[in-house]
């Protein structure tokens, strides 16, 4: 298994800690001793996953906990980074018939959805995603009234980019407790996207309505999508409670990562060269967000997961996939009743893998559990990243990978900055995510 020599420079010395990802053991090389995390930490789900692949593809089950279904690729914006441009063959027909397939669509349901922990929709998150969802709104209306008669007790959810909120949509989400999620990208947004739908004023004041009306319910959060070149979440933060006129703490940001789907979004992939200064950067940004506030980012969430993992020995044969979506107790789904890789593909690009009216023949033949990628078995922040994005091959895959490898060693560095107060300067080990690897540096010294 692999094993990594961890350098930590104090304030007048530099310890070695080894760090084994794949067992979660962390100890100080000169002594043996355990470094001692949280101990009142108690494990997360620790069921084995299965170890996806398209030889060894995966199933879905009816004891379903997260459901993200997928209303249609159309769009108002076209996002230079969005995962979605490399198959966006929906046109505005797509809008049209989508009303016409909900009751059918809802009707299916109890036979490939068992209700949740008590038949009422407890314990089930349920996703509904575009294109820009909100330009499917009487059909996302129509469902979510459905769902909420059936299954009182479902967590909904809403993906939006913002620029099409109304206050009859407002208001119908607050009865029917939808929880909106604005993605927004704060100070780039007209940049990579389109006109900041706060700088326009029609669109901002629904998105102001929006936020009066849902915060106090909390049902409304941003997300944005970061990147090397917009990657500071106090920023970004900062910048839409300006916009919105509320105190910081107000508002609840969570983030992607830019992930390359196409050619344009490797232009979003860090340079080789400038892997280290972003390292620097975001260890310093995220450091600054000390003591975390939970609504600000998710660095105290991975922070706290990995100490979890480092407390409870936690192997890799429990990690699956980052996005959930390899489990199957998670499904994506069209209105149409295709079951795919994830929300963010369609039928009609490869990724169908099978219908739901004969859920027992569904296989998840697309993609890859991590530890079916040669990088990740001997990577020192898989049990942080835990593999990208499952169905990205070749180059894209490269360069998802490389994308997550800097953040994840920025949070390996937070982590143990934060419990030994020592900065990770270098990486050591026999490979470190290729055999041509054996060093790698991380933070700057101070010394």
């Amino acid at each position: 298994m692999p094993q990594f020599k961890l350098h930590l420079e104090g304030a007048t010395d530099v310890r070695i800690a080894l760090y084994d990802p794949l067992v979660s053991s962390l100890t100080w090389e000169e002594s043996g001793e355990q470094i001692v995390v949280d101990p009142t930490l108690s494990p997360g789900a620790e069921q084995p996953v299965a170890a996806i692949s398209p030889s060894s593809p995966g199933t879905k089950t009816r004891a379903l906990r997260k459901i993200k279904i997928q209303m249609g690729f159309a769009c108002n914006y076209s996002c230079t980074y969005c995962s979605q441009n490399n198959q966006r063959p929906e046109s505005q027909e797509s809008i049209r018939v989508s009303a016409d397939k909900v009751d059918a669509f809802f009707a299916e349901m109890p036979t490939w959805f068992d209700g949740g922990e008590h038949d009422d929709g407890a314990g089930v998150n349920l996703e509904f995603w575009g294109g820009e969802t909100l330009l499917y709104w009487k059909a996302v209306l129509r469902l979510a009234q459905l769902l909420r008669d059936r299954y009182p007790k479902l967590e909904l959810a809403l993906f939006t980019n913002g620029s099409m909120v109304t206050k009859e949509m407002a208001d119908a989400a607050s009865v029917l407790r939808i929880h909106f999620i604005v993605s927004h990208d704060g100070p780039t947004f007209s940049e990579d996207r389109a006109k900041d739908p706060f700088d326009i004023p029609q669109q901002a004041q629904g998105l102001h309505y929006l936020f009066r009306r849902l915060s106090p319910l909390n049902l409304i959060s941003f997300n944005a999508t970061v990147s090397p070149k917009n990657y500071s979440v106090r920023k970004i933060r900062h910048y839409i409670a300006q916009k919105l006129n509320v105190p910081e703490r107000e508002v609840v940001l969570t983030y992607d990562l830019a992930t390359p789907y196409d050619d344009q979004g490797l232009t979003y992939v860090a340079e080789p060269g400038n892997r280290q200064k972003l390292t620097q950067g975001l260890f310093e940004d995220m450091l600054g967000l000390y003591p975390f506030d939970i609504n600000v980012g998710m660095t105290g969430i991975h922070l706290q997961d990995f100490f979890r993992s480092v407390a409870t020995g936690r192997t890799g044969a429990v990690v699956g996939q980052k996005c959930s979506m390899d489990l199957p107790s998670s499904l994506a789904v069209d209105l149409d009743g295709n079951a795919l890789t994830c929300q963010n593909v369609t039928e009609k690009g490869g990724h169908k893998i099978g219908e739901v009216k004969d859920l027992e023949a569904v296989r998840l033949n697309t993609a890859y559990h991590w530890s079916n990628r040669k990088e990740c078995g001997s990577c020192p922040v898989v049990q942080i990243c835990k593999g990208s994005c499952m169905f990205l091959t070749d180059k894209l895959w490269e360069g998802a990978c490389n994308q997550h490898f800097i953040w994840g060693t920025a949070h390996l560095a937070l982590a143990l900055y934060l419990q030994t107060n020592r900065r990770l300067v270098k990486i050591e080990g026999s490979a470190i995510r290729s055999t041509d690897v054996q060093e790698l540096a991380v933070l700057e010294p101070k010394r």
